[in-house]
């Protein structure tokens, strides 16, 4: 999941939910799902089984056109929030992946969905990373369709409502600090908690190894056209360098993510970076990054919940562990 807020004011949406006070109350558990925000004259077809056929995919629920933004029709889908999530689990998480691990994915998907609801536009999440991906009728498999039903109702609490809940694929062994992330007001289970369990994943530890012109093309112009050295400073309460600092001709300071966009996430998997040297030793000199964790790192740590689950851990206490204060309750 990608910060929420940035990819809504590309759709051009002014608000989104806050605090519980803006909120969508259809009956039952319904949602309203934006499967595609620019029709341009296409148009879903009923299948008959309370399925409708669009972009060459299946998906559940009533389908409606609404407007999105700059004149644009959007294609949205109500639908219970249990058969959406039928489609967004085994997306989301390896449907091979232990039975408490799936269902903690389901309640934490659910308790998403559910505190999304809002009354500031006709729909309320968006079926890909903006929010959680959801795959439709195709994408549903027997063991995460168990898992949702096996954790019907239940939802992530915080003093009366809803948990603002987050989840990505690897910590790196400390979950990030909400706040820090996303520079918004501290929550007190978003703060970060130390989590050895996800050691074994595959990008608990990374390297990089990338020529130096690719590193100046992006910001040689900050550095006078040189790059001998950096830094790493200003680490956030989990540890997390917040700046790195180029040194050249001149020395460049900006921001890890500001580094990270530039690159890109599909190199740099998360932006906990541990090191970044300059390795003048070979013919082509290149910048050597080393960090941990793929993703933002905020909430659940899904490799975490993996060996968690593995070592017999419930879902109610994988929960625990990387929300603290919560409760599981059912809606």
């Amino acid at each position: 999941m990608i910060d929420r807020l940035a990819f809504l004011t590309l759709l051009g949406a002014t608000t989104v939910a806050t605090g519980g006070l803006d909120v969508w109350e259809p009956s039952g558990t319904q949602i309203r799902v934006l499967v595609d925000a620019d029709l341009r004259g296409r148009e879903p077809a009923d299948v008959g089984d309370g399925t409708f056929a669009f972009d060459g995919r299946r998906w559940r629920g009533a389908p409606s056109t609404v407007p999105v933004a700059d004149g644009r029709l959007g294609l949205v889908t109500a639908i219970d929030v249990d058969a959406y999530l039928q489609g967004v689990v085994p997306l989301e998480l390896s449907p091979g992946w232990p039975v408490a691990a799936l269902q903690a994915q389901a309640i934490v998907a659910r308790t998403y969905a559910l505190a999304h609801r809002t009354l500031s536009r006709p729909w309320d999440v968006l079926a890909n990373d903006a929010d959680q991906r959801w795959g439709g009728v195709e994408a549903e498999v027997p063991a995460a369709t168990a898992a949702v039903q096996a954790t019907r109702g239940q939802v992530l609490g915080y003093a009366g409502g809803p948990a603002s809940v987050f989840y990505s694929a690897c910590c790196g062994g400390h979950t990030a600090d909400g706040a820090s992330v996303w520079g918004r007001q501290p929550i007190p289970y978003l703060r970060g908690v130390p989590d050895p369990a996800c050691a074994p994943a595959p990008d608990f530890r990374w390297a990089r190894s990338l020529p130096l012109d690719r590193i100046l093309a992006a910001f040689g112009d900050r550095t006078g056209g040189t790059l001998t050295g950096a830094d790493l400073s200003d680490a956030d309460p989990t540890g997390r360098p917040r700046t790195l600092t180029l040194h050249g001709e001149r020395s460049a300071q900006l921001e890890v993510d500001e580094f990270r966009r530039a690159l890109g996430s599909a190199l740099l998997p998360s932006s906990w970076l541990r090191s970044v040297s300059v390795e003048g030793t070979q013919a082509a000199p290149r910048l050597v990054i080393e960090g941990s964790g793929r993703g933002h790192g905020v909430g659940l740590c899904q490799w975490g919940a993996r060996f968690r689950a593995s070592a017999g851990a419930s879902a109610a206490a994988i929960l625990a562990c990387y929300f603290p204060g919560t409760t599981v309750s059912g809606v």
